[in-house]
């Protein structure tokens, strides 16, 4: 391959790491099922807890690796069922699949995933994998100085999840 050539194939690839980690598509929350918090950066609680009051689901569904404390209704300030797990694996796929299997269980059509904006392309493609509902996501947003990891972080996992784990 020619310079020009290698030159090209760095520029799209770096295009388009960009486009699904710097400039996801974000969707307008709008009212679903459940509410759906994946694990990970920023504050996702309280964007979770936002969307719960302002009563975009009856549900919020909350993932919590570490085991802590599961919050009660009382801390959203409304009147809303808490559903929390410890996702196997513990990671988005994990999430993934326990997002099916609730919403396999429960008759959920639509869920509305919270997550950080590096990782919203990501979570799409393993939740799309496992869940044939409607998915929207919506994002927080983390600090300037945690975007050199997180870049690298999410480009690898998303190679992972292209090349070697293609199912649910």
């Amino acid at each position: 391959m020619s310079g020009y050539g290698v030159l090209a194939v760095v520029l799209l690839f770096t295009a388009l790491t960009v486009r699904m980690i710097v400039l996801p598509k974000i969707d307008r929350p709008r009212p679903v099922d459940a509410i759906f918090m994946l694990g990970g950066p920023g504050d996702r609680k309280a964007k979770a807890f936002e969307l719960a009051r302002a009563g975009f689901a009856p549900v919020l569904v909350i993932s919590n690796p570490n085991a802590r404390r599961c919050p009660d209704a009382a801390e959203v300030g409304r009147d809303i069922e808490i559903i929390c797990f410890r996702p196997d694996p513990s990671t988005t796929q994990g999430e993934a699949r326990e997002a099916a299997r609730l919403a396999r269980l429960r008759g959920w059509d639509s869920m509305l995933f919270v997550t950080d904006r590096s990782q919203d392309s990501r979570a799409r493609l393993r939740i799309e994998r496992c869940y044939d509902g409607e998915v929207l996501v919506d994002v927080v947003e983390t600090p300037l100085r945690d975007w050199p990891y997180l870049f690298a972080y999410q480009t690898a996992a998303t190679v992972k999840a292209l090349v070697w784990q293609r199912d649910c």
